[in-house]
């Protein structure tokens, strides 16, 4: 694809015109008001006295002035909570079994509580620290014995206490009425696989697989897709989803690298293809219906006349095709403006994991289930501006 963004390997990046440097002075404009960080209240009182000078051993009277100063600090070290339970198996003559008693600080597997699993597990996958140095640091703080593969079994016991929400987040992507994909290239023991993302309005769904083609589109979407998909112009999406969004993000991008390489034709390009997005960006789901098909009408039009332009010129031709094949696919937004004409939800979800791929990898299947099912749950979590850590805990108690 002609085009750029955080996921294409250096290889493969066109070389774009050096930008030009700033004349403008670094820092804020002259009278902007700055802002300062809030001052917290106090939770703990302190009053310093000293009844002699340090220095002569003379008595002291009434201080001159007293000055209230707050410093914010963490608590000192707290000793671990450890905790024998004594725990009966009882027999139910009744039902014919044995029956235990829970209790929610009581883990189901091994011998670390709900919230140690749950700091390891946001150490991993969002503080991107790797399974070595999260046993370095909690040994430092809480004279814990940890070593780098008992992280690694805590984040997969994790993983498997969060089956159930991954299973659910597939279901309501599958019957999702829009949605975003994409898709960037990872190594699992060196060799190539494809991290997937699909991200509705209510959860975020990560997918890993040794493929890039169809059969991770429909495992995710199902295979009769209803909903609109939002996606940049890899081939198989239209080939799965018929409904789909094409990334006006990418469009913009790849006319704006033409414009400058080319000048002429390819300026002119560029500045009609901006003005088409900004009528674009005018739709709003309270936009009449008259409207958005008289503007749809409008940009079909204009689009059809840029592709003719493109077309007849022999450095545009391969952008004008690129237009025609996407022709019905440029527009959906219009004719329902719930949509977004771009795809950087999707991108932005996709983002963490293009940080974590260059600090840590992958080795084996069980790695990649615990990324996909981890991830996809916070993910989700954060998108529902939910606490992570109390999410964790809550679902690690139950």
């Amino acid at each position: 694809l002609q085009y750029e963004n955080a996921h294409i390997p250096p290889s493969q990046q066109r070389k774009y015109p050096g930008r030009k440097l700033s004349s403008g002075k670094i820092g804020a404009p002259k009278g902007h008001e700055g802002t300062t960080r809030e001052t917290p209240e106090p939770n703990r009182f302190k009053t310093l006295k000293l009844k002699e000078c340090p220095d002569c051993g003379k008595r002291l009277g009434r201080p001159r002035s007293i000055q209230n100063k707050i410093i914010e600090d963490i608590p000192d070290p707290q000793p671990l909570k450890i905790t024998q339970f004594t725990i009966p198996h009882y027999f139910c003559n009744n039902c014919n079994k044995e029956v235990i008693p829970r209790d929610p600080e009581l883990p189901e597997e091994g011998i670390f509580g709900p919230n140690l699993q749950a700091e390891i597990t946001l150490m991993k996958h969002e503080d991107r620290l790797p399974h070595r140095k999260i046993a370095d640091t909690l040994n430092r703080r809480y004279g814990l014995k940890l070593v780098h593969a008992t992280v690694l079994d805590i984040n997969r016991r994790v993983s498997d206490k969060l089956q159930g929400a991954y299973v659910d987040i597939k279901k309501q992507v599958k019957e999702s009425l829009q949605a975003n994909g994409d898709e960037t290239g990872i190594k699992v023991k060196g060799k190539q696989f494809w991290t997937w993302v699909f991200v509705t309005l209510t959860v975020v769904l990560f997918l890993i697989r040794p493929n890039r083609g169809q059969k991770t589109i429909k495992e995710a979407l199902g295979k009769d897709y209803k909903g609109i998909l939002g996606c940049d112009g890899w081939s198989s999406y239209p080939i799965c989803v018929k409904r789909i969004q094409r990334c006006w993000a990418h469009l913009l991008r790849e006319a704006k690298w033409y414009a400058e390489k080319y000048e002429g034709k390819a300026r002119l390009l560029y500045n009609q293809l901006c003005g088409i997005f900004q009528r674009i960006k005018k739709i709003t789901v309270n936009t009449t219906k008259s409207v958005r098909t008289r503007t749809y009408n409008w940009c079909m039009k204009q689009m059809k006349a840029e592709i003719g332009m493109c077309l007849a010129h022999t450095k545009l031709r391969g952008f004008g095709r690129k237009l025609e094949n996407g022709l019905e696919h440029w527009f959906t937004c219009i004719l329902n403006p719930e949509v977004e004409p771009t795809n950087n939800k999707a991108e932005r979800a996709l983002r963490e994991l293009v940080v974590q791929r260059k600090i840590s990898s992958l080795w084996n299947e069980k790695g990649v289930r615990i990324k996909e099912i981890v991830m996809s749950v916070l993910a989700t979590w954060r998108l529902q501006c939910l606490n992570t850590f109390s999410m964790l805990r809550q679902t690690l108690s139950s």
